[in-house]
């Protein structure tokens, strides 16, 4: 519920706090005083367009501060929560600072000192009396019983604060509880806790997917119609992944033989992780054997195949060694090292000797047909010869894939059948509850409509379920509002036969009869009341303020039918100061009402017969 709204330069207001009560709220004025001012200001609040006209005149920037009860919003607080935004949401010092800094952040120049939004309009209009907080909480209704919100059940802990700024280029800035916000996150929320219907709302009402959700929202029906929804979304997921499938399939059926071929290929190519690597050692060995064994040859004979080779000649270096080592000590070391060099060469020669004698398995000219094959595959999968055991794995997993897709897609089919089933049932179970809660509202709505100056009016809702059609998320009901305005005439669809003032009531008995089960908990009409009077105007007031028995409603009219009905009245008015034009916003008490009613009554000229049709109207003794 809207608790309270501060405007800092929006238009022609200088500066206002507005505190909003539970029940019908009704907003008056004289033409041109800006009674639209709420209505703009919670637009803005909540993420509609901002304008640099919007500005007041020769400030630099507007702001709007709107503050929220979110008293079982269960659904705004998830979504704030989501967002981040709970952290001060039960800090009310926290709120009252962002309030009590708007006018410094909000423009340079100031309302005149020591005067009180309530007293620049007493000051410039004695006809008009600001009322005490104390009496807005106590207003008097039509029949002249004090209205009682215990069965609200307020908690000022759950609130939440909307801020918005606008410079005089244009340039916004938004808030939620302190923190920056975007505007979609305004709207977001904004959506959850005020819904406004203008003049021209009635149009709405011929669009077939409001209409079935008018019919889902009084009969209670949402959780099935989500139930609906989340069937539909399974089935078309499943769908979609059975279609992912068949395609996948198709695609491999095309390849599937040549796969089969290229592994073939590579698996006769043999080739695992070093393979490559160790044929081109192979193949270079190979191609410089003969080079490879003279080398190794004379190394064998030159280590000791002959009396001059190495091993010989340390041999007799060895035996003179022997003969003088006894004379020194040290001699024991070079002999010792000497032979060392002798037993490795020896060593070194009989490896030359093995690696000499020594052939390949293969012939050079089968190591260079494999050597041409890979480089050959190679060029064919665009990868290095070395690379070629991946490609056999990634084409084998390939066809292992392709050949379990017909298992796969086999399963995925009877889910998908499954599911169908289950939307199905789901969806015709919809259409049963659909038109019980159709013939129901219907019934109700011609009773709503005989009392707004349609007494000869029919109304009906005509509900056709479409079997042949692709399953939708909302079902398979196609539903239609019939509407007759007079005698003689048959049935029609609404959006064929009804006028914009016509739509305009239907719109509000539909929202009054709808209003126990609308979780929206502020409602505006902003002179949804145009083109009607007398009669008329007073049953459409009388429908208002049931709809405040149920929740918020902020009116805006120029019908004193209209605003007798209301709970809690606010006047707009304009006043001169300093060579400009002000605007403020005043609740009004027992003597500002009969004052303010006589006004919509008589014009200018406020008489005792305008105050005493005033009283009648209001229900004052």
């Amino acid at each position: 519920m809207l608790e309270q709204l501060n405007l800092n330069n929006l238009a022609l207001s200088v500066e206002a706090e507005v505190d909003f009560t539970p029940g019908m709220i009704c907003i008056t004025g004289e033409t041109g005083a800006g009674k639209s001012l709420v209505v703009d200001a919670l637009s803005l609040v909540l993420g509609a367009k901002a304008d640099a006209n919007m500005v007041r005149q020769g400030e630099k920037q507007l702001e709007v501060n709107a503050r929220f009860s979110l008293k079982n919003q269960f659904k705004a607080i998830k979504l704030l929560d989501d967002y981040g935004f709970l952290e001060e949401r039960n800090s009310k010092s926290s709120d009252q600072k962002i309030v009590s800094e708007q006018a410094n952040t909000a423009s340079d120049s100031q309302a005149p000192e020591n005067h009180s939004t309530g007293d620049l309009i007493s000051s410039h209009d004695p006809n008009l009396e600001q009322v005490e907080s104390s009496e807005v909480d106590t207003a008097v209704v039509a029949d002249g019983q004090a209205v009682g919100f215990d069965s609200w059940n307020m908690h000022d802990d759950d609130e939440l604060l909307l801020r918005r700024i606008v410079t005089c280029e244009g340039k916004s800035k938004a808030y939620i509880n302190g923190h920056p916000a975007t505007l979609t996150q305004l709207r977001e929320i904004g959506q959850l806790l005020v819904a406004v219907h203008g003049q021209h709302d009635g149009v709405r009402l011929m669009d077939g997917k409001r209409q079935l959700e008018i019919v889902d929202n009084f009969g209670k029906l949402r959780p099935l119609a989500n139930e609906v929804n989340d069937a539909f979304n399974r089935y078309s997921k499943l769908r979609h992944d059975l279609t992912k499938l068949a395609e996948e399939q198709k695609a491999g059926a095309m390849t599937y033989k040549q796969d089969r071929y290229d592994l073939e290929e590579l698996k006769r190519l043999d080739f695992a992780q070093g393979d490559y690597e160790e044929l081109e050692s192979m193949f270079d060995r190979a191609q410089h054997q003969a080079q490879f064994s003279y080398i190794l040859g004379n190394l064998h004979a030159g280590i000791e195949l002959n009396e001059n080779s190495l091993v010989a000649i340390l041999g007799k270096y060895l035996s003179s060694l022997d003969k003088v080592k006894a004379f020194d000590q040290r001699i024991d070391k070079i002999v010792e090292n000497v032979d060392a060099a002798v037993q490795n060469l020896l060593e070194a020669s009989g490896l030359a000797e093995d690696l000499c004698t020594h052939t390949l398995d293969v012939s050079i000219t089968e190591l260079e047909g494999r050597m041409t094959k890979a480089h050959e595959l190679a060029r064919r999968f665009s990868c290095l010869p070395k690379e070629l055991y991946l490609m056999a794995e990634r084409i084998e997993n390939k066809i292992n894939n392709f050949v379990s897709l017909r298992k796969r897609i086999s399963d995925l089919t009877e889910e998908v059948k499954a599911a169908r089933a289950d939307y199905e049932a789901k969806a015709q179970e919809l259409t049963k509850e659909r038109k019980l809660a159709s013939a129901s509202l219907a019934s109700k709505i011609e009773e709503k409509i005989k009392v707004l100056s349609l007494p000869d009016a029919k109304f009906d809702i005509e509900l056709s379920r479409d079997e042949e059609c692709k399953p939708r998320p909302s079902g398979r009901d196609e539903l239609t509002f019939m509407f007759s305005a007079n005698l003689g005439q048959g049935l029609r669809p609404l959006a064929a036969v009804a006028s914009g003032g016509e739509l305009s009531r239907l719109a509000l008995a539909i929202e009054v009869l709808t209003a126990s089960v609308n979780s929206t908990p502020t409602l505006i009409f902003d002179e949804i009341d145009t083109g009607i009077s007398g009669r008329t105007a007073l049953s459409v007031g009388e429908l208002l303020n049931e709809l405040g028995n149920y929740t918020q409603v902020i009116t805006v009219t120029h019908l004193p039918q209209v605003a007798a009905k209301a709970h809690t009245q606010f006047v707009v008015a304009k006043y001169n100061e300093a060579g400009q034009v002000n605007s403020t916003i005043t609740a009004l008490n027992h003597d500002g009402r009969i004052e303010e009613i006589s006004r919509m009554i008589g014009g200018s000229t406020i008489t005792d017969t305008t105050r005493q049709s005033a009283r009648e109207l209001l229900g004052f003794s």
